[in-house]
């Protein structure tokens, strides 16, 4: 079973700001060799053995066969992580690491997507009672969630993958991740599937977010979460050759958007080009309140992935489909190492996180914005004020390095619609005289009077009539 990729670690660029420290780093939980053995994780560790005992419980095979199939695939799992992290570590150490907390990771993941409908059997019970009883709510319903997301606090999927097969039988992780990222993302279960095998569970959560949303809203999104990143990837980076039809050989090379963006800035005779290249990213549209004065309304998406933005312009009206994202403590740890993810080298990802993040933040400038997603039901606060939903997203850092055609084609139409005096001057008067039941009652007086003035002088000046 080969690794198809490394465990990033945050770049050192990103923790020199302070304030984004504690985003990246563990509160009660470690996962993987990054963080393993830091004393304040020493009280969830000491659980882990408790974890293993209950994931094998019921189970004929004993702990270890479990302990020795970790051991046949030990080199994968070492060609995951960085050398220097993994070096210290024996071949058995790194698989007691790796089974302990693949253990607890899968029995929270188990327990987290219970509800109602499911049968709960005595095994599930132990399960629940011990993480609660010896761990506590807080750290069972919170921070172990929030240690979750953390990309350098991870370990690979086919090691959870391969426990799974040999406690449960083939196919049953594939059906417990797609149920955690659904319940754990939109907070109720989806028909999501993500076909693709993600490195870790940063990795399957950027997947399913930046699925395409053209085909995730028909139904048909294996085929979008599987070509996802190769997509990206070929249309950012990968240069493309043109083959002739006939000989098969290379006819012409057609760069990669990446390597145009890059020759384009290089090239000495293209000043003027650039200078007006760089014009179209600069839009003079801001807010969310603004552009309602404009006569733009915003709508929310049912498909939820970060992609599906789009804008309508009609006669008088435009509209500004966004989609739905629930607000809560954890969206600020997970929109930063998500963009982390993004930002590592050799990520498969093209900076789509970081570019809706960066398009939400030019929307929303202060929380009377926020307010109307809210009421809009774009945003769903779970927070308490407007204020703190716009606090996150003012601290959420971008770095400026997001992928500036990401929402170009919507900036560009939104701009348009903004700049036509006559789709925007009868939106103006509607929302400068009936933003309340007040205004709008003293605009129709101010009417009602000059319609009686204009009816008085025209009886003075014609009074038989």
């Amino acid at each position: 079973m080969a690794a198809t990729g490394k465990m990033q670690k945050v770049q050192p660029l990103l923790l020199q700001l302070e304030t984004n420290k504690e985003d990246y780093f563990p509160v009660a939980v470690s996962f993987g060799p990054y963080h393993h053995g830091e004393p304040e994780l020493a009280f969830v560790e000491a659980f882990k053995p408790k974890a293993v005992q209950l994931f094998i419980s019921g189970a004929p095979q004993r702990y270890e066969f479990y302990h020795s199939k970790v051991v046949n695939i030990i080199g994968d799992i070492r060609n995951c992580y960085e050398e220097t992290s993994v070096a210290s570590y024996s071949d058995d150490c790194l698989a007691e690491m790796m089974l302990r907390d693949a253990s607890l990771m899968i029995i929270y993941m188990e327990i987290s997507t219970l509800d109602e409908t499911q049968k709960i059997d005595d095994v599930m019970l132990d399960k629940l009672w011990a993480m609660r009883d010896e761990l506590g709510m807080l750290i069972t319903l919170a921070i172990l969630s929030r240690d979750l997301l953390l990309l350098q606090n991870q370990i690979p999927m086919f090691v959870m993958e391969l426990l799974m097969d040999l406690r449960y039988g083939a196919g049953k992780f594939d059906s417990l991740l797609n149920r955690y990222l659904c319940m754990a993302i939109y907070g109720e279960y989806r028909e999501k599937i993500i076909c693709t095998k993600p490195v870790h569970l940063v990795e399957a959560i950027h997947t399913l977010l930046v699925s395409e949303p053209e085909k995730t809203s028909h139904g048909c999104c294996k085929c979008a979460l599987l070509c996802c990143f190769k997509v990206s990837c070929k249309l950012l980076c990968c240069p493309r050759v043109k083959k002739n039809l006939e000989t098969g050989a290379p006819q012409e090379t057609n760069p990669g958007l990446m390597h145009q963006l890059l020759n384009f800035c290089t090239c000495k005779n293209n000043r003027t080009a650039k200078k007006d290249n760089i014009k179209k990213f600069v839009h003079s549209f801001r807010s969310v309140t603004e552009l309602k004065a404009k006569g733009i309304h915003f709508k929310p998406n049912s498909t939820q992935s970060l992609m599906d933005v789009s804008f309508e312009s009609g006669f008088f009206y435009g509209s500004l489909h966004l989609p739905e994202w629930g607000v809560s403590k954890k969206t600020r740890v997970t929109f930063m190492n998500l963009i982390a993810y993004e930002f590592s080298p050799k990520s498969p990802a093209s900076g789509q996180v970081a570019a809706y993040i960066s398009f939400m933040k030019s929307l929303i400038e202060k929380p009377e914005d926020v307010k109307e997603l809210r009421e809009k039901k774009i945003f769903y606060n779970m927070l308490g004020s407007d204020e703190e939903v716009f606090n996150i997203y003012k601290d959420i850092n971008t770095y400026g390095a997001e992928n500036p055609m990401q929402f170009s084609k919507v900036r560009d139409k939104i701009q348009e619609h903004y700049n036509s005096r006559a789709k925007t001057w009868l939106a103006e008067i509607l929302h400068t005289n009936f933003r309340s039941p007040w205004t709008a009652t003293a605009f129709l007086a101010a009417l009602a009077a000059l319609g009686i003035s204009a009816g008085q002088l025209y009886f003075t000046m014609y009074p038989n009539s």
